[in-house]
């Protein structure tokens, strides 16, 4: 096996996906928006710190995305969001909350079926927790 070289000056990242997340979410700030929850779609990285290494085969060394799977969908079924922006924060500090090896969020909505013309509409936010902890103090 041939050993790799770094070159430059990338930097080393670990991350954790949650792709593809589908769920039935009550949204939107429309009346018929407000009939039936409709279908939304979530894409989740938790960036996770350069000394991150599993050496036992634990779930305990790793960030629960089983736990972060569970919390978001109580959280979509809980109530109405009438903004997409505050689902996703709701979301981003469930990923923070989850694990303090979380140092940042990397996360995509997607109402799926809102325009005809378009596969979604959606937000895309990549947050570091000192920047989240920052604007949200």
């Amino acid at each position: 096996m041939q050993k790799m070289e770094r070159t430059g000056n990338m930097p080393s990242e670990k991350w954790i996906q949650l792709t593809g997340l589908r769920l039935q979410v009550s949204i939107g700030i429309h009346d018929f928006e407000k009939v039936a929850p409709q279908p939304y779609q979530l894409d989740i990285g938790l960036a996770i710190g350069p000394g991150y290494r599993t050496h036992h085969d634990s779930i305990t060394e790793t960030v629960d995305y089983d736990a972060l799977r569970s919390e978001v969908s109580a959280l979509v079924r809980s109530r109405h969001f009438n903004l997409q922006e505050t689902l996703v924060q709701d979301v981003i500090d469930i990923c923070f909350r989850l694990d303090p090896r979380v140092q940042g969020v990397d996360l995509r909505s997607a109402k799926t079926t809102v325009y005809p013309d378009c596969d979604s509409v959606g937000l895309h936010y990549r947050m570091s927790r000192a920047d989240w902890l920052a604007e949200t103090a």
